[in-house]
């Protein structure tokens, strides 16, 4: 991994619910120091195994870390941190990549409980050997012939499950295409009869990726794909499927091109990943596409939200008035009124979430990983 700055050695330690890091840097200053739920990013002039020098350490974690209650202080020696796990577990390593830092040690000491017997400690330390070795193994195992069936199912539904996703958004896009270049404008008015079904199909199916977290079948948090599906199906199922008039705009035509073409990068780039392999020009594109996708998809929901409106008041779906049996109203217009301001937030947050998995991926380059040889996983 290239870097344009010296590492100091970093000490880490661990229990079951904590990381501890201790970065052999004294003296110390300038700190830019970065921690999210998946990366610790670290640099500071101070005196390090070089002397006085500006040195960084950029790790990324084994699993997700909970930053809120994450700390870090600053002494005349080191830098130490103490990073919360989200989950009660130990680790068979600290970062993501199956890589040897020469730079990164381990800190046995971290590993015993303040008032433990030397007995106590060393037991505990076996434990912690085992549990370790035992995670090493069946890490290991899911690459040889002898790997639990487990890990050969979860390997095969990924797969599986982004092919499907895969095959289901180009038939979209496709579609959409040869529509438009054989039949001209008139496409642009028929885009839902030409694919919705599909299309409700694979956003139904896209439900799963808030769930794969849930199972540990993917290493991910549920908030972003949570905020994208609820927020697609919103437009999808409660605006657009309800009202033909809608469905014949050219608006539609264009949300569906534009979510489809972002899955025609997004699931091969996760089929990759799955079967554990990394071709950097998908990478690339796959956390570069969204710069110009995203913020369109967002215009075009909100566009298509003030559309339906007016349909809305004058078709009076999904309002009811007083008297009924619930002994209450709603006015779904008001819903709309209040839903740009949700989409906003929500895209913000999503867009914040890909600048920062970008970063982490590809780096701040517009080109990363198509002018160096860094791995991303």
């Amino acid at each position: 991994m290239a870097e344009s700055t010296l590492s100091p050695f970093v000490y880490w330690g661990q229990t079951s619910d904590m990381v501890t890091l201790k970065i052999a840097l004294s003296h110390t200053e300038d700190e830019e120091v970065t921690l999210t739920e998946e990366s610790l990013s670290f640099k500071a002039n101070g005196v390090g195994v070089k002397g006085n020098n500006l040195y960084s350490v950029n790790l990324n974690f084994y699993l997700p870390i909970d930053p809120e209650n994450s700390r870090y202080r600053r002494t005349e020696t080191c830098v130490e941190f103490q990073v919360r796990k989200t989950a009660t577990e130990i680790w068979p390593r600290l970062t993501e990549e199956r890589v040897k830092l020469p730079w990164l040690k381990i800190d046995f000491d971290k590993f015993m409980v303040e008032g433990e017997s030397e007995d106590e400690a060393n037991n505990r330390q076996e434990e912690f050997n085992k549990d370790m070795l035992d995670k090493i193994t069946m890490e290991l195992g899911d690459k040889g012939p002898s790997s639990p069936k487990g890990s050969g199912f979860k390997l095969n539904y990924m797969v599986f499950y982004n092919l499907f996703q895969f095959i289901g958004f180009c038939y979209i896009v496709f579609s959409l295409l040869y529509k438009y270049i054989t039949q001209g404008n008139e496409a642009k008015h028929t885009a839902f009869d030409a694919v919705g079904t599909q299309i409700m199909i694979c956003q139904l199916a896209a439900f799963l990726e808030v769930v794969h977290p849930m199972l540990g079948l993917v290493r991910t948090g549920i908030v972003a794909p949570l905020a994208q599906v609820l927020g697609r199906n919103f437009i999808l199922f409660l605006l657009i499927l309800q009202d033909p008039r809608l469905q014949e705009r050219p608006i539609v035509f264009y949300l569906f091109l534009v979510w489809g073409t972002v899955e025609l990068v997004r699931y091969p780039y996760y089929m990759l990943q799955s079967a554990g392999l990394d071709i950097p020009v998908i990478t690339w594109m796959r956390y570069t596409a969204w710069i110009p996708l995203y913020p369109l998809g967002l215009l075009l929901e909100g566009t298509v939200v003030f559309m339906s409106t007016p349909l809305f008041v004058e078709t009076g779906f999904f309002s009811f008035a007083l008297p009924n049996t619930a002994n209450m109203a709603f006015y779904f217009p008001y819903l709309l009124a209040v839903y740009p301001l949700v989409l906003a937030g929500a895209g913000y947050f999503l867009m914040r979430h890909m600048y920062q998995q970008r970063r982490k991926k590809v780096g701040p380059g517009f080109f990363g990983p198509l002018l160096s040889s860094k791995k991303t996983r």
